[in-house]
């Protein structure tokens, strides 16, 4: 059987330096489990993997069987995750063999299984308008028109109680979502506890409709929004930090909204994927490619979507970035060399720095074998984010020591549970994949105003 979000939030033990999720009023996570969608995408006849049945099955009994994250040490966890990796060929392989295996605890399934219920990846966020300041329907000349209304675009984004508005010298952050896996779980076990390493940091998230599966132009405006929302409400200047997609969501942003580039101090990318990836196909194997979701459909290599953004000067910073990314990444292809997706160049002189983590770290364990969600709990990551904070400018590896930073296997400020909880992403991001509806069978149209 499997239990609703509110009793597995009960049975849930407390991740490492947050305390554990509360449940949502919102419709949206109604009867909106993994395991649920598992189940019932085994049963679609478009969907053809005998590993669906089996694994809404293991994640429905290991979701009690009391288990803690935290009762393995991070080798013992990481040694765990590096065996799935080595038995998977693509992200449904490494999701399903994370389920079947046993390798995440119940405590860390609870939360993962019941997402959609917790109250951290609302859309119904109750944030007063801006005072004082213009940023809707537009905040200057040249700014792209949006087309959600205003109540929605507020209501998106997600601010903590603890947020300080700017205040006693904290600098606002906010967390940028990749696709199908909500903000607020993306960044539970990993980056929402930044301020660990980062005092002054603050942290918001923006929760995107649809876990940014719908078009990638519609999520762009959310992002668009928060950043001129947060540095209207907390009369400063923001940075930014994103994962995956939300690398896109905010380039796009920067360049279709340039208001946005005035009041953005940094922007950090993590595993980004700036030209689109070749592997795109292996994110919807189940569907045969042939239909998939319109945001996948977009982060195909060099679609139009992605010729679209790049061509005239959008292969370029808009404001101080720091990118990184690893070669082994499962979803993003090609992450080495010259034509790495994740690399920006910088034309504007703004100021880049791309770092990918098996140069930076050359044979050593921050250099190992990182898939697409496990550079949110690299230590270099986390070592750059917080180097960029501090500095003008992007992050840079001269003022860091590399040599220290590079012989973890995670970031101090994590634990065996974070790293887990991290690689355990994959199980939503599938589910939601699979649940997507309608399906789309080819990339949106470009928005009139980026033609």
């Amino acid at each position: 059987m499997i239990f609703r979000a509110f009793i597995v939030f009960a049975l849930a033990k407390t991740i490492r330096g947050l305390a554990t999720p509360v449940a949502s009023n919102s419709d949206y996570g109604r009867n909106h489990d993994i395991a649920s969608m598992l189940a019932q995408a085994a049963n679609d006849p478009a969907i053809n993997d005998n590993r669906l049945p089996e694994a809404a099955s293991a994640l429905s009994k290991q979701v009690v069987d009391g288990a803690s994250g935290n009762d393995r040490s991070v080798e013992e966890a990481w040694n765990a995750v590096q065996g799935i990796i080595g038995e998977s060929a693509n992200v449904f392989d490494v999701a399903a063999n994370l389920a079947i295996s046993g390798a995440i605890p119940s405590d860390i399934l609870g939360l993962l299984n019941g997402y959609a219920n917790q109250r951290l990846n609302a859309l119904d966020n109750e944030n007063p308008s801006v005072t004082g300041h213009t940023i809707y329907p537009f905040k200057m000349e040249g700014d792209a028109p949006y087309s959600v209304e205003e109540a929605k675009l507020r209501a998106a984004i997600y601010i903590p109680e603890s947020f300080k508005h700017g205040e006693d010298g904290r600098k606002p952050v906010i967390l940028v979502p990749g696709t199908a896996i909500p903000a607020g779980t993306t960044y539970y076990f990993n980056l929402a506890k930044l301020a660990d390493a980062v005092p002054e940091a603050d942290v918001v998230w923006v929760n995107i409709p649809g876990a940014s599966l719908p078009d990638v132009q519609i999520s762009s405006e959310y992002i668009a929004y928060a950043i001129n929302y947060i540095s209207a409400r907390t009369q400063s200047n923001v940075s930014v930090i994103s994962w995956s997609q939300g690398g896109l969501n905010t380039q796009w942003s920067f360049k279709y909204w340039p208001s946005t580039r005035q009041v953005v101090d940094d922007f950090i990318a993590i595993s980004p994927d700036f030209r689109g990836t070749l592997v795109a196909d292996a994110v919807c194997p189940l569907l045969s490619g042939v239909f998939c979701t319109p945001s996948l459909f977009q982060q195909r290599w060099e679609t139009e979507f992605i010729s679209t953004l790049r061509e005239g000067g959008g292969s370029s910073a808009y404001v101080p970035t720091t990118t990184v990314y690893s070669s082994f990444d499962e979803i993003v292809q090609p992450m080495s060399g010259p034509n790495a997706s994740a690399i920006l160049d910088d034309a504007h002189g703004v100021g880049v720095s791309n770092n990918h983590l098996q140069t930076v770290c050359a044979l050593q364990p921050g250099g190992g074998v990182y898939l697409h969600e496990g550079t949110l709990y690299n230590p270099l990551t986390w070592a750059l984010a917080a180097d960029a904070l501090r500095h003008k400018g992007p992050g840079d590896t001269r003022r860091i020591d590399t040599e220290k930073v590079c012989a973890g296997l995670i970031a101090p400020q994590l634990g065996a549970g974070d790293l887990l909880g991290s690689e355990g992403l994959l199980l939503i991001a599938v589910a939601e994949i699979l649940a997507y509806s309608p399906k789309a069978f080819e990339e949106p149209v470009i928005a009139s105003y980026a033609v």
